[in-house]
């Protein structure tokens, strides 16, 4: 019945009368293919966000300017201002959400998930060099490999051409607010001939909120406060005959509290990556080439404590003192046009190498137990995408990609730090496999206005090194490493349609997705006592463990609106059905609301004043993989208003959470819960010279 329903819904989306007005130009998307598409000629449902979606934004960070989109969210329903790092895992589609995260975020072509955990440091992201950022949909396996299971998220920054005189551009954006919150952002690039500098630098830092519910929270708790720094040059060169090539060093830190005295983390970065593109003669016609290269070193580092009933007191359960981590990639791709059709091929390699080193077992005032767990991970994919013209009307396309994998040194190693004697030692065998993940797609435009489309792929993600090696704790819920957890594996196939004139715009798009051998974390027992394969549980946790679930099934529903009634005003509405369950039990996968609304306005009533809302609203959702505990549904509202004094200078002023919706986020057996990011206020200026 269900479906019957979408069916019915969608065929009449499909159906709306073809209007007279002009086609509209799409832009061009290149993380779909990994080469320029027009969106108009993609199977596969993609949101395209402008620079000044970005920046003209109701929200403070990257991650949450991306919550216009309804597809999008983090693992937790939380923003990258108070959340745990570990729990900003990106999911599209609610495909399984979980702390790593099904989804690769680039910037740049460079990944942006963590190499250890997979999770993203949104921070890292240069948000005032941000043109573009480009959401798609479905699996990217077939460009992009492992990571890319569940969709891609790329966000683009600026090219400057080269000038026959110097010429300098610098933006500069200070903002303050509620709690103590304070950001600076430096955007500054000099063109010299053919010579370009860029520098990229950000502080902040907020004396944060209390996440903990108040009818809960005692003496104990703390705001999550946060202190941020990055910086990022770069110097480019066009040569003569067109090729132009960067190096990108950047540096960032961070050091961050999780709401109690104990409980923070910190993490440092540095990376250095180098790019160029260029065009030659293949096969007697002009093709674009591109090769990218980088290297980053990074550590992690993480505190998890117990806290008494009466929330008075604390004691640390795990100290993960440091997660060193290591990775190196490079990849090529050639792109050619004849004839109206399109071909790209290309190769790529990744390497991730990671440990933790963490105390546990807490005897006393010290730790009896050190544990050291990780391992290395290599990936190296060749992949190929072709479309063209069928007919006048009819465009069809087909991506393939062919990766090998290998696991490696993986050890687990746990010693009594009193007596100085190992206690277990895991040589774990090392791993390897060969994935195979095509993609065929077809789009129809039917009249100028409506077109279809429609597109069939297979994705797959290999474990993180977290996943596959490290347990956690987290209070006194325990969850368990597995270094057996297989691949996970998707089959999905979706059904859209858009409907768009010069000022109108309505997409529809069913899509169903298989996820086999899913990574959950799966409840073995409750405490106190012993639950087998995770060990003691303390009294009012739970025991888990990571396993593979046989098969999820992903079901779902878009519905999207653009209309512009007036030059000075466009309205939008984004919804998501996404019904996601473990296809043995039934159950709903913990943290998936099935309904997501997001509606959105943006008016300029005057040429230098700007105003823009924004309404987000999630359905319930479960905390646990057995649907005890409810998250409530909750909606919130964001306005912003923005006053340009003079043409390089702009004013503006922000409210989130406008109504201080209780947001809950997180719930544990014994009844606490956590709340998101209550109301929000700050104001800022930005100058551009």
């Amino acid at each position: 019945m269900l479906f019957r329903a979408l069916r019915l819904r969608f065929l009449a989306f499909s159906l709306l009368p073809v209007a007279a007005a002009a086609q509209v130009l799409d832009p061009l998307v290149v993380t779909a293919t990994r080469s320029p598409q027009p969106l108009s000629a993609l199977p596969v449902t993609v949101d395209v966000f402008n620079a000044d979606d970005l920046s003209d934004t109701t929200a403070l960070t990257v991650d949450e300017a991306l919550k216009a989109s309804a597809a999008f969210s983090l693992f937790r329903r939380q923003g990258s201002l108070s959340a745990n790092p570990t729990t900003q895992g990106v999911s599209l589609r609610n495909l399984g959400p979980n702390g790593a995260g099904r989804t690769l975020v680039l910037v740049d072509g460079i990944p942006l998930n963590d190499p250890f955990g997979g999770w993203v440091t949104w921070s890292k992201a240069p948000r005032l060099a941000l043109t573009s950022a480009e959401i798609v949909r479905g699996g990217g396996s077939s460009a992009w490999g492992s990571a890319a299971l569940g969709g891609t998220i790329q966000l683009l920054t600026a090219s400057s051409q080269p000038a026959d005189a110097a010429v300098s551009s610098t933006q500069l954006q200070i903002e303050g607010g509620d709690f103590g919150t304070f950001a600076a952002d430096l955007h500054h690039t000099t063109v010299r001939g053919a010579d370009t500098f860029t520098i990229n630098t950000r502080g902040f830092r907020s004396d944060g909120f209390r996440r903990t519910a108040s009818e809960w929270a005692g003496p104990i708790d703390r705001p999550t406060d946060l202190e941020q720094g990055t910086a990022q040059v770069s110097w480019s060169r066009t040569t003569t005959n067109g090729t132009r090539g960067t190096l990108t060093a950047r540096i960032f830190r961070e050091e961050r509290g999780n709401g109690t005295p104990l409980q923070r983390n910190r993490t440092r970065e540095a990376l250095l990556a180098a790019s160029a593109s260029g065009t030659l003669e293949l096969l007697s016609a002009p093709a674009d080439w591109t090769a990218t290269a980088y290297v980053q070193t990074q550590e992690f580092a993480n505190r998890f404590t117990s806290v008494s009933d009466a929330r008075d007191s604390e004691i640390a359960v795990l100290d993960q003192y440091a997660v060193p981590a290591d990775a190196a990639g490079a990849a090529a791709t050639i792109t050619w046009s004849d004839n109206d059709q399109t071909t790209t091929a290309g190769a790529d390699v990744r390497w991730v190498q990671g440990e933790t080193r963490e105390n546990y077992f807490r005897s006393g005032d010290d730790f009896t137990r050190n544990r050291r767990a990780g391992g290395t991970q290599t990936f190296a994919g060749v992949f190929a995408h072709h479309d063209r013209a069928l007919t006048s009307a009819l465009r069809g396309s087909l991506s393939a990609r062919l990766d090998a994998w290998q696991l490696s040194d993986a050890h687990r190693i746990e010693i009594d730090r009193t007596a100085g004697s190992i206690v277990r030692e895991d040589d774990l065998p090392s791993r390897d496999g060969v994935e195979f993940n095509p993609r065929a797609g077809l789009v129809w435009q039917a009249t100028n206005n409506w077109r279809l489309h429609t597109a069939a792929y297979s994705a797959f993600r290999l474990p993180t090194l977290n996943e596959l090696y490290r347990p956690f704790r987290v209070g006194n819920d325990i969850t368990e490493a597995n270094p057996d957890l297989a691949p996970e594996s998707l089959r999905g196939i979706e059904l859209g349609t858009t409907f768009a004139t010069r000022d109108l715009r309505l997409r529809a798009n069913a899509f169903t997705n298989r996820l086999e051998d899913a990574v959950a974390n799966v409840t073995l027992g409750a405490g106190p006592g012993v639950v087998p394969g995770v060990g003691f549980v303390p009294a009012g946790g739970l025991g888990r463990r990571r396993e593979n679930l046989p098969r999820v099934d992903v079901h779902g529903l878009e519905l999207s609106a653009h209309w512009q009634p007036a030059t000075a005003l466009t309205l939008r509405a984004d919804y998501l059905y996404s019904d996601s369950s473990d296809h043995a039990t039934g159950l709903n996968l913990p943290q998936v609301s099935r309904h997501t609304v997001v509606l959105g306005a943006d008016w300029r009533p005057l040429a230098a004043l700007t105003f823009g809302a924004q309404a987000r609203y999630l359905s319930d959702a479960y905390e646990d993989d057995a649907n005890t505990l409810v998250l409530d549904a909750a909606m919130t509202v964001d306005l912003r208003l923005g006053y340009r004094f003079a043409a390089d200078r702009e004013l503006f002023v922000a409210i989130e959470n406008v109504f201080d919706e209780a947001v809950v986020t997180r719930r544990t057996t014994d009844g606490l819960y956590d709340l998101g990011t209550p109301r929000f206020s700050r104001a800022g200026v930005r100058w551009t010279w």
